[in-house]
């Protein structure tokens, strides 16, 4: 029986997702995992460290499976490494009831917010939250599409997708495609909920609201939400205050994105001759580079440890 599920998967030591290449083959490989399990998705967003999703699926342990094989072969081959990617298993929360349902998709529309990468999930380009209401948003634009053969062509050959789905020239399918966009929209009624939603701040009334709905499940928070990540944080308390904290920030940050870093670190071994990647290099030459990342651009030490891998 499908149903209605939060699943997240995390990498607290180690950045899965480096740069726009591989955040599009994650969400091109969860298409096809989505396709090949007949799950449904809701919502979802691309974190360096983690990725989160609502799902309607019968199978959430085999959508994974497929979908996380497939990104660790392509990332291993990438980078010249080996091994599994990212922690052992995964989060799975069972979400129903109408307002547990808009919490926790706002949650999770709201996770680039409550990590620091943006300050409105509108402006982070790797989730789904420009996917809803998009004519009544003015975001209805009409990108140049690839054609049915050049989509077969730029998956890899055994990639199975829905033939409806609509990709752009970059590669990557439309999220707006893809997302089951008019059952979200029907559950948030209008843009206006919707917006009011997602800029919406944390605290008692979201439980209050949950505690209207007629089924013996607990309310879906922050908390619960974000807990496949907090597990593993020495500083528990800290770290959930921090998302609160960005949640609720007037002004833009200027920290140093995992991506950002990334990029510049992936830029300087490729410039190298011969050029190698993070995995290539001994951990002499990582402490180095650490070393040099802190004095130029004041990096936290555990943000420089996950994106040169020095675990």
């Amino acid at each position: 029986m499908k149903t209605l599920t939060h699943i997240c998967y995390t990498s607290h030591d180690e950045v899965m997702f480096r740069n726009k290449e591989d955040m599009d083959y994650a969400f091109n490989s969860l298409c096809s995992a989505l396709y090949k399990t007949g799950s449904l998705c809701l919502a979802e967003a691309f974190i360096s460290t983690h990725h989160h999703g609502v799902y309607i699926t019968s199978c959430p342990r085999e959508l994974m499976r497929i979908h996380r094989i497939s990104y660790t072969m392509y990332f291993n081959q990438k980078y010249g490494r080996s091994g599994p990617l990212g922690e052992r298993g995964f989060f799975v929360q069972d979400i129903d009831g109408i307002r547990h349902q808009i919490t926790a998709l706002s949650y999770v529309l709201k996770n680039p917010v409550h990590h620091g990468i943006c300050q409105t999930p509108f402006a982070y380009p790797y989730c789904s939250a420009n996917a809803y209401f998009r004519e009544e948003l003015g975001k209805d634009v009409h990108p140049r599409l690839l054609t049915p053969e050049q989509i077969r062509q730029a998956l890899p050959r055994r990639a199975e997708y829905d033939p409806s789905w609509k990709m752009g020239v970059e590669g990557v399918f439309l999220r707006e495609s893809v997302i089951e966009t008019a059952m979200v929209e029907g559950l948030y009624a209008t843009p206006q909920a919707f917006n009011y939603m997602l800029a919406r701040k944390s605290g008692e009334d979201w439980i209050k609201e949950q505690e209207m709905d007629p089924i013996p499940l607990p309310p879906v928070t922050l908390e619960t939400i974000e807990s496949a990540m907090l597990s593993q944080e020495k500083a528990k308390d800290d770290s959930l205050f921090g998302m609160l904290r960005n949640e609720k920030s007037r002004f833009g940050s200027s920290e140093m994105t995992d991506i950002r870093l990334c990029g510049i670190i992936d830029g300087e071994l490729t410039s190298r001759k011969p050029p190698r990647t993070i995995y290539q290099i001994s951990r002499q030459e990582k402490t180095e580079l650490a070393n040099s990342l802190y004095r130029h651009f004041h990096c936290s030490t555990k943000q420089i440890r996950r994106c040169l891998v020095i675990i």
